[in-house]
């Protein structure tokens, strides 16, 4: 692999300096321990508070998940591992409600039958994004058998007699994640887990052993039926582990590991090297400075001035010099370390706001206009006058307001000026009238992103309804509230007559 290839947008951030020796590289930078850390747990409900946490700290929003039946393909276990899995899922987002499950049926020859209806009982045709599968793929009893008995007896009048028994076995669960578009497996996001189960006795004490980046989990059982609370820890280390790496975000950090780690450093420099190649990379910093207040602007994957210089703030501010590259070390530093303070000034969030009275400085305007594709449907397109970050909701035939965009198909509300926003376009989603003639959408549009600090009645949850508003002037208000200035709105009725 050349120096190119593992440096973000070479060609234009300067001052890309070699990657150091393998001596020196971040993975080895700390040697490792010896000897394995242990950690003594009942279940991670520490670890799965940590990733809530994360979710709301790197901006997660409308992760829509469906949650296949995890199948035991051992037939020895009988325990609930879907149900496990929902359950740990739900504890992951407590307070960001960054992930929506959809429980499936356990014939998974119909998951294309299931999307297909799904479309049909939504009000604008939209389906979840992922699709969570696996099961129970091993259970090895008596891997390894000890036994060991004595007695002593005296003549005819005492005996006394002791044994005791020692039996291990294998448990392993096998998680990934698929694109419900294409029913096809995500590239890198899977979860592959092996527990060693200790029963001794007869049963009656137990023990279940596993490992995760170095570390030894285990927890004791005082029950013979050990093996469906051990099933649970590994559902819920899986779960994770499997959304960490689909969101590529520190989820070791809720394990107790860190970048000194050989393997959540090979980790990371796989996912370097992947999003680089896969163009991932960019609009991922672009995204992640504009959340933390470096920059403003799309987050598109095209280079400019401004995301060079938010590089540079951003290296400077977490002290590794003031060069507008992404290196390894660097992108280890951005996963690894703690958020730095917001330059005044440099980022949305951090620049002054108008009061509440001045004129817009934008201006929006909807345009209905043929859909992108054969299905059918509206669509209409939205245009600015000014950079701006646009919010939009449509009615449903029931009355209902629903948010269409930003949606779990593109999170990034940013808008320029010349580059109109066609919606659907060839998002996953339709905009269907049902029983009515017309379907009224409405856009508002502001000059700083205000996504992460818009009241919980209209972040949650895209094409959900909102019980918190009545109509398009509600969430007018909210969002001016929200802005500390005049929002900039436009609306449109679409009306059948306007497909093509």
């Amino acid at each position: 692999m050349t120096h190119k290839s593992i440096c973000l947008l070479a060609a234009v951030l300067t001052a890309c300096s070699p990657l150091p020796p393998k001596s020196q590289d971040v993975r080895t930078a700390v040697k490792p321990p010896d000897t394995v850390p242990q950690r003594n747990v009942t279940n991670f409900s520490e670890a799965l508070r940590c990733m809530d946490k994360l979710y709301i700290g790197y901006g997660v929003r409308d992760v829509s998940v469906l949650l296949e039946d995890l199948d035991d393909s051992t037939k020895k276990v009988n325990a609930g591992t879907r149900d496990m899995m929902m359950s740990a899922l739900s504890d992951q987002t407590r307070r960001s409600r960054a992930i929506e499950v959809i429980a499936f049926g356990k014939d998974a020859n119909n998951t294309v039958a299931f999307l297909a209806n799904a479309q049909k009982r939504s009000a604008f045709a939209v389906v979840p994004r992922f699709s969570l599968r696996g099961s129970v793929t091993q259970l090895d009893e008596g891997v390894v058998k000890r036994q060991a008995d004595s007695g002593v007896s005296l003549a005819n009048l005492l005996g006394l007699g002791a044994s005791a028994s020692r039996q291990f076995n294998v448990l392993g669960l096998d998680v990934a994640m698929a694109d419900t578009d294409r029913l096809a497996l995500v590239p890198g996001v899977v979860s592959k887990n092996l527990t060693t189960i200790t029963k001794e006795g007869d049963a009656l004490d137990s023990q279940a052993t596993f490992n995760k980046v170095g570390i030894n989990f285990s927890t004791s059982f005082q029950r013979s039926d050990g093996t469906a609370q051990a099933l649970r820890n590994m559902v819920e280390l899986s779960s994770v582990e499997l959304f960490g790496r689909l969101l590529k975000l520190p989820y070791w950090s809720c394990v107790g590991a860190d970048v000194d780690n050989p393997e959540v450093a090979n980790e990371i420099e796989d996912w370097f090297v992947g999003m680089e190649r896969a163009g991932e990379l960019t609009p991922y910093f672009q995204a992640q400075l504009r959340n933390r207040g470096f920059y403003d602007g799309p987050a598109d994957g095209t280079v400019t001035p401004a995301l060079r210089q938010a590089v540079a703030a951003y290296r400077s501010a977490v002290g590794m010099g003031g060069a507008p590259n992404v290196d390894l070390a660097f992108f280890t530093r951005f996963l690894a370390g703690p958020f730095p303070a917001q330059p005044f000034g440099a980022a949305t969030r951090s620049a002054p706001t108008a009061p509440a009275a001045a004129a817009p400085r934008i201006g929006i305007e909807l345009q209905s206009a043929a859909a992108d594709g054969p299905d059918g449907g509206l669509a209409f397109k939205v245009l600015t006058s000014a950079p701006a970050y646009v919010y939009c909701y449509a009615q449903t035939a029931a009355g209902k307001l629903q948010r269409i965009f930003p949606n779990r198909f593109v999170s990034d509300p940013r808008v320029d000026p010349g580059v109109p926003l066609l919606l659907p376009g060839r998002q996953g989603f339709k905009l269907l009238p049902g029983d009515s003639d017309s379907v009224p959408v409405a856009c508002f549009a502001t000059a700083r992103e205000i996504y992460n600090d818009i009241p919980a009645a209209l972040r949650w949850g895209d094409f959900h309804d909102l019980k918190a508003v009545r109509d398009f002037a509600d969430v007018h208000q909210i969002l001016e509230g929200v802005a500390g200035e005049t929002v900039a709105t436009a609306s449109v009725s679409l009306k059948k007559t306007a497909r093509r």
